[in-house]
This record gives structure tokens, sequence and C-alpha cells, in this order.
């Protein structure tokens, strides 16, 4: 039931030709998820929020670990950099990259009780397959258009 909902969304989406890509990705993805781990609508339901939840916190701090990186690189660029400052960004930026870590542990953590444990593990290597399935169709209409 779910997988319909997702697919006749997708379909109104590429039907209006707002073509904005990130939105557009972002929903071919979670139909292509909920195709992929086979979804039930009771584990979408509580699935997707959590999801949404760890892809907003993951994308904050890889913000802010852009921003400290601008930052050093700035400070570097200036020749104002020391030992201090240099300690204190490392020590900045690896609590950013730990924080990122924990957030993803966290989700995972969470979601033990919504999906079953083939599912878990089928959510661990979707995002690489996604990529590569992406991937593939760039390659395949770039060979088209020649």
């Amino acid at each position: 039931m779910y997988k319909y909902v997702y697919l006749i969304v997708f379909i109104f989406v590429l039907n209006g030709q707002d073509f904005k890509p990130r939105k557009n990705m972002k929903v071919m993805m979670k139909w292509k998820l909920t195709e992929y781990l086979d979804l039930n609508e009771e584990q979408a339901e509580k699935f997707f929020p959590k999801m949404n939840s760890y892809e907003k916190k993951r994308k904050e701090i890889n913000s802010k670990i852009k921003l400290l990186k601008e930052n050093i690189e700035s400070q570097v660029n200036m020749n104002s950099s020391n030992k201090r400052k240099n300690r204190t960004s490392i020590e900045e930026l690896q609590k950013l990259e730990k924080s990122l870590v924990d957030a993803k542990s966290e989700y995972f953590l969470s979601i033990q009780n919504v999906l079953e444990p083939v599912q878990v593990t089928k959510l661990l290597i979707f995002d690489k397959k996604f990529k590569k399935v992406l991937k593939d169709e760039l390659k395949n209409k770039k060979n088209k258009r020649r």
C-alpha cells in the first residue's frame, strides 16, 4: 500500500516538471528505500520520521564541520594560525566528528524496534547501492545523448 503512495507522489513530482533535482531525488530515494526494504505501512510511518530526524542532525553537524574547516583554512591563508588555535580547532573538529558517529549509532539503535534485522542490514548497504544506480543512470543518459 505504502509503495503505491510513494509511486503516486513520485509520478506527480515528475509530472509537475517543477524540476527541483534534490527534492525529486529525495522522493525517489524514499520510494526506492521503501521498495528495497519492503516496508509495510506501519513500519514506514515509524521509520521515515526517525530517518528524517537523523538526516537533519547529520546535515547540521556536517555544516558545522564544513564551517570549521573553512575557518581553519582562512587562518592558514592569513598566517594567523598558532599552536593554541590549531589545538582548539582540532579538538572541536574531533568533537563534531564524534557527534556524527554518535548520531548514527543512536539512529540505528532507534530503528531496531521498527525494522526487522534483515531490513536493518539492507539499510546499511542501501546508500551505496542507490548511489551506484544513480551513477549508472547518469552514465546511460550521457551515452544516449551522444
